[in-house]
């Protein structure tokens, strides 16, 4: 089969799993690997459950039959082994005989197939790199002399899984056996995408590469080149190569480090290194350890219990999702799964926490984050199975008052810190979205992110300086700035606890307007967060926390008594509920959302309500009926609007729920009032249209800033052009309050930069009535709205 001007097409993939977001998983993953190989996934059964779907495969076959000029299987167990085979004798014989089914771990296995793919190699080429990476060796040495060389890593996050894709294309075609490794260690295959991953090495680190073949002398310039342009991931040229016997180049760079602002505030103490080396997991059987499988099985589900019934009697949210990491099938499942094949407790629960990692992973920044969690999870479990694996924390006395420096974050590690004094983290890593980060704020620890591996050779006990506002670290710092930071901490210290103490009396300004400060919360924790810290009521209750990492969506019962319990908590303060926010960066499992056809501009929020309008209708009921329970005043926004054709048929949904309920003889309550969010331009430009039909309009900044400036703000790449204080900006919120007024309608703003001090303050100056904010900020910025 060919495509245009006679090139050949590409060999496509499907990948067939038991569970819908393992199978999702790795072909998105795939992907990014191999851009231009069509990657189709075919899990789970076709209500969702665990299983395999023989329609599901079917389609799936016949769709990369039609546009690929062959296509490779990759499965994860042997009943789909059999969905697959039943599915390819319904397929005609000219089709059949473009199919290929390998037998190969699903993750590396894919991987290994895409990037062979994305190289344009034949059917056979592709499925003997899956089944390549099966026998987990590198390549044996031959005849031909071997070339090796040692090269240094310059980006700062060494070879994390693009660069490693990059790597196995590069070499895709050459005759070359090439391996990477650590100097001194054992090398890996160069082409395994997941095994170049594993060695973990990262920026300043050097990397021993070993070539031998006909083409080894192409094989070492190419993949010296790769590495000296920094995988093309370096805003400027390369930095200068470390000295002899140093980690890193972080003194020749001077004592300032530029990162991520992820929790704000300022601290100074001598630098702590967390360490961060993850255990050693040998690859045994049960019969290595003197078990059997069954035994092996209880043990494993054991630990699952144990840390299950540990992590239940948090409300937590962070905590709560960890939860829902330990029953899914992707782990658990797949784990029991490897231990009745023989495996260790330990060793299969190891090896299927690094799969589900390495799938997340190559995900945005979002979803890279939750590779985070697993790992965090992965431990915990590791350690009831066998305490000799336990990572723990270094002494507290040593942590007091220091600033560390790790890696990156576990979640679990954040309040560990929080508690044993910790005065701010730095990671190399690390997202501002990430669950760890989010923790940090929550606990007012400062912290910056994404600094770079450099960071990781600074010399331990040297005095450091952080400062999570402006997301920088200087490291080793003079005397008189230690000094300063200190003064600046407790200055802020002070500023907190004035502002603490005078937070619950409400803002009323020389004009006499009141201006709302509430709070934005996703659950009866954070509702009780925010009433302690003084918030007029809850501006934005976000409702996707129930339905986050679940299989199946919640029904009208729990989301009513889940609503009951966050209304109850707020002791009669008002409340403004945000129907489900799903797409974009929500990916929410029990949706199965596409992240094409459900991004940034597609059908998210809204619009993805209207189009499945049961699961808006039982959110709808949900909302009232639990309203009927409460003292506060609660209303209803949708995300996501538009045009206000949108408005009003979301406005008919509910009124057709009250309806159904009175029809019914339901206990239920109308919303005190309607409104919808502006985050769309079009939106905003005619916000007039919209407060015909609606009680109040809210202001979503962060994605009415992404798609005024028209970069996605979990990509990196464009991180820079995301501006919340740029021109167009302030001049779109200027038109929104003038339209809001023209309308008769209320105007709120619950983006990020309601929570800014100075900024809040600017926001009230053009006639905005409500700020909703994370409730940590509450205190500091009626403080600054205050005459």
């Amino acid at each position: 089969m060919t495509v245009a001007d006679g090139v050949v097409a590409r060999v496509g993939l499907v990948v067939v799993s038991h569970v819908a977001g393992i199978a999702d998983g790795v072909a998105e993953l795939a992907r990014q690997m191999a851009p231009d190989v069509l990657v189709l996934p075919a899990g789970g059964t076709d209500d969702g459950g665990v299983g395999t779907s023989f329609d599901r495969v079917l389609t799936a076959l016949e769709q990369a039959s039609a546009d690929a000029s062959g296509v490779v299987v990759t499965y994860d167990l042997g009943s789909a082994l059999l969905t697959t085979e039943t599915a390819l004798e319904l397929l005609d014989d000219d089709v059949r005989r473009l199919v290929t089914v390998v037998d190969a771990p699903l993750v590396e296995g894919t991987l290994a197939a895409a990037v062979a793919a994305q190289g344009r190699a034949g059917v056979q080429e592709v499925v003997a790199a899956a089944a390549g990476l099966a026998q987990g060796a590198a390549p044996e040495a031959g005849d031909d002399a071997e070339e090796r060389t040692t090269l240094v890593l310059v980006n700062p996050l060494g070879l994390h899984a693009r660069p490693a894709a990059a790597v196995a294309r590069a070499l895709a075609g050459l005759d070359a056996r090439t391996t990477l490794g650590r100097p001194g260690g054992p090398g890996v295959d160069a082409r395994s995408v997941l095994g170049v991953v594993g060695l973990a090495l990262r920026g300043g680190d050097e990397v021993d590469l070993r070539v031998s073949g006909p083409d080894a002398a192409t094989a070492v310039r190419t993949v010296a080149e790769l590495v000296e342009q920094g995988f093309g991931e370096l805003d400027g040229p390369p930095e200068p190569a470390p000295s002899p016997g140093r980690t890193s180049d972080a003194a020749s760079t001077g004592p300032d480090f530029s990162g991520t602002a992820a929790s704000p505030g300022v601290a100074a103490g001598p630098l702590v290194h967390l360490g961060g080396e993850e255990p050693h997991v040998p690859e045994r059987t049960a019969a290595e350890i003197g078990s059997h499988s069954a035994a092996e099985g209880a043990r494993l589900q054991e630990a699952l219990r144990t840390l299950d019934a540990r992590l239940a009697a948090s409300s937590d949210d962070v905590v709560q999702a960890h939860r829902a990491l330990l029953a899914d099938p992707a782990l658990a499942g797949t784990a029991q799964q490897l231990v009745a094949g023989g495996a260790s407790a330990a060793s299969a629960w190891w090896r299927v926490v690094g799969d589900a990692r390495a799938v997340l992973a190559g995900g945005d920044e979002v979803v890279a984050g939750r590779a985070a969690d697993v790992l965090d999870v992965g431990l915990q479990v590791l350690a009831l199975l066998d305490p000799s694996l336990d990572a723990a924390l270094p002494p507290a006395e040593r942590l007091a008052g220091a600033v560390v420096v790790a890696a990156d974050l576990l979640p679990s590690q954040v309040p560990q810190l929080a508690e044993a004094g910790v005065a701010g983290v730095a990671t190399a890593g690390g997202a501002r979205t990430a669950h760890a980060s989010l923790l940090a704020r929550g606990l007012g620890l400062p912290m910056v992110v994404g600094l770079g591996g450099a960071v990781l050779g600074l010399e331990a006990g040297v005095p450091a300086v952080l400062d999570g506002t402006a997301g920088r670290l200087t490291a080793p710092a003079d005397p008189a700035a230690v000094a300063e930071a200190h003064e600046r901490r407790a200055a802020a210290e002070r500023e907190r606890h004035e502002a603490q103490a005078a937070a619950a009396a409400p803002v009323v300004l020389p004009d006499g307007r009141r201006v709302e400060v509430r709070a934005n919360v996703a659950s009866v924790a954070e509702a009780r967060a925010a009433r302690e810290a003084g918030a007029d009521g809850v501006g934005l209750l976000r409702t996707e926390l129930m339905f986050l990492d679940r299989a199946e969506l919640p029904g009208e019962e729990e989301q009513a008594a889940g609503l009951a319990a966050v209304f109850a908590a707020l002791d009669g303060a008002p409340v403004v509920v945000r129907t489900l926010d799903v797409g974009g960066d929500k990916q929410l499992p029990a949706l199965r959302l596409d992240p094409v056809r459900h991004g940034f501009l597609g059908e998210r929020g809204l619009r993805h309500g209207l189009a499945h309008p049961e699961v808006l209708r039982t959110q709808v009921r949900a909302v009232l009926r639990a309203a009927a329970s409460t003292a506060s005043e609660v209303a209803l926004m949708a995300p996501m609007v538009t045009f206000a054709d949108e408005a009003q048929a979301f406005r008919d949904v509910v009124e057709r729920a009250g309806a159904e309920l009175q029809a019914e003889g339901a206990a239920y309550a109308l919303p005190s009032a309607l409104g919808v969010m502006v985050e769309v331009p079009a939106a905003a430009l005619a916000v007039d249209e919209l407060a015909a039909v609606v009680d109040f309009v809210s202001v979503g900044t962060n994605d009415l800033v992404q798609y005024l400036v028209a970069a996605e703000r979990t990509l990196p790449e464009v991180a820079g052009l995301y501006r919340p204080d740029a021109t167009a900006v302030w001049r779109t919120l200027e038109q929104v309050v003038a339209g809001a007024r023209r309308g008769g309608c209320r105007v709120a703003v619950c983006g990020e930069l309601a929570g800014d001090p100075e900024t809040a303050a600017r926001l009230v100056a053009l006639g905005v009535d409500e700020l909703s904010m994370a409730p940590v900020s509450v205190a500091a910025v009626k403080a600054a709205l205050r005459p």
